[in-house]
């Protein structure tokens, strides 16, 4: 038997798809670039990459989006150097479990979100009427390839195209309107090479049902959320997690807590609130982000950070931090041993409540004034921080629920 039996060096186009390094590959790109429907190549392929494992296409597509979008992690990946590596988009599924089983549209998006992206998910209809829906999408994917600052990704069955596999992430790079192609930067090098497919047949592809989801597939818009910086100082506890079940508990608990109302509705009533904060996400206090890791520290380790600029403006963050009332009340209490990383993640919480309580408004009400002294540094931190948190928990809730009605 053949020692190489069981390998294989990259699989053969077929016949629905043009090779991009063809001489009809070449003819097809040329007419898109004159036509001005290749601009977003060019940041996309000083990005292309072939994803770490068989299923971190979805990652790899993420990677390859944010470095091109010339989105600043604000974590370092080796050296001194920060950047985007598959390694760091752990915060909406575990990456162990992504390595078996891929991500789904719902984590893509999360984990686009997480790290500052607008992302518009369209799932497609595998009902609806395709003329119509064809057309919107060919508008979306040359408002995309048009522009230098928008990507647009496709989520689409490998097994529709004629190629071997099953479901599978890329982004597009280019159309050619006069044969109706994309252009996919198959983050798979191992496997196939950039190539053009037909819209139709595309579309096709993302109408396919997901069998580990009941859901078809679809694709992403997505451009760099406008004035916003990396996290300087504060990153969410690993263990918030959007498939723990004890955290979805937790979430549950307070939920209902909030929803109730208080017999003491006095100053104490702030204090019994903070406890119970405490009580249930004391474990996920924020952590320190340092130079050399991911570990969590305590703002003493800020200490190690290299660059001085930015190492100012953390103890800053934290100066205003510690400033306000919150912070105050929480050390009186002697909740935690690092009040500044409860009081952040406090500060950062949303209370998206449809018909708030009285000690919903308390709570809102003491953190809007702490917020509302903060320099454009500290509120782009809580304000990041808050939409972490918030696509984390709508995630969080769905994967809960979906594993309940499976």
């Amino acid at each position: 038997m053949s020692a190489t039996a069981n390998q294989f060096y990259r699989q053969q186009l077929p016949s629905t798809c043009v090779d991009f390094s063809s001489k009809l590959g070449k003819t097809l790109f040329t007419s898109s670039l004159l036509r001005g429907h290749a601009n977003i190549y060019f940041k996309l392929a000083a990005q292309f990459r072939t994803q770490d494992e068989p299923a971190f296409c979805g990652l790899s597509t993420l990677v390859m989006v944010l470095n091109a979008l010339e989105v600043d992690p604000g974590r370092v990946w080796k050296g001194p150097w920060r950047w985007y590596h598959e390694s760091m988009l752990d915060c909406c599924a575990p990456l162990e479990k992504v390595i078996k089983t891929g991500i789904s549209l719902r984590q893509f998006a999360c984990l686009a979100v997480c790290n500052r992206l607008t992302v518009r998910t369209e799932q497609i209809d595998p009902y609806s009427h395709m003329d119509a829906a064809l057309i919107k999408f060919r508008q979306d994917l040359i408002a995309s390839v048009t522009s230098e600052d928008t990507v647009l990704v496709t989520s689409y069955e490998r097994g529709v195209l004629g190629q071997s596999g099953f479901g599978h992430f890329s982004p597009i790079a280019a159309y050619d309107e006069g044969s109706d192609r994309a252009l996919i930067m198959d983050v798979a090098r191992f496997k196939y090479p950039p190539h053009w497919v037909e819209l139709s047949l595309l579309y096709q592809a993302m109408q396919f049902i997901n069998k580990s989801t009941s859901a078809p597939r679809g694709y992403f818009v997505m451009s760099l959320l406008k004035d916003t910086r990396p996290l300087f100082l504060y990153r969410l506890h690993q263990n918030f997690s959007i498939d723990s079940k004890h955290l979805n508990l937790q979430l549950t608990e307070w939920h209902v807590y909030l929803q109730a109302t208080p017999a003491d509705q006095s100053d104490e009533l702030i204090s019994a609130a903070l406890i119970k904060f405490h009580e249930l996400f004391g474990d996920y206090s924020l952590c320190c982000k340092i130079i050399n890791g991911d570990k969590c520290t305590p703002c003493s380790g800020m200490e190690a950070m290299l660059d001085e600029q930015l190492s100012e403006c953390c103890k800053l963050i934290c100066k205003q931090v510690k400033a306000g009332g919150v912070y105050k009340r929480i050390a009186a209490l002697g909740l935690a041993k690092q009040h500044a990383a409860l009081t952040a993640l406090l500060l950062a919480w949303p209370l998206d409540i449809e018909s708030p309580t009285c000690r919903v408004e308390a709570l809102r009400t003491i953190i809007a004034q702490d917020v509302q002294q903060f320099d454009v540094d500290a509120k782009n931190e809580i304000d990041l921080l808050r939409t972490q948190i918030r696509t984390r928990i709508l995630a969080l809730k769905y994967n809960c629920c979906h594993s309940l009605e499976a």
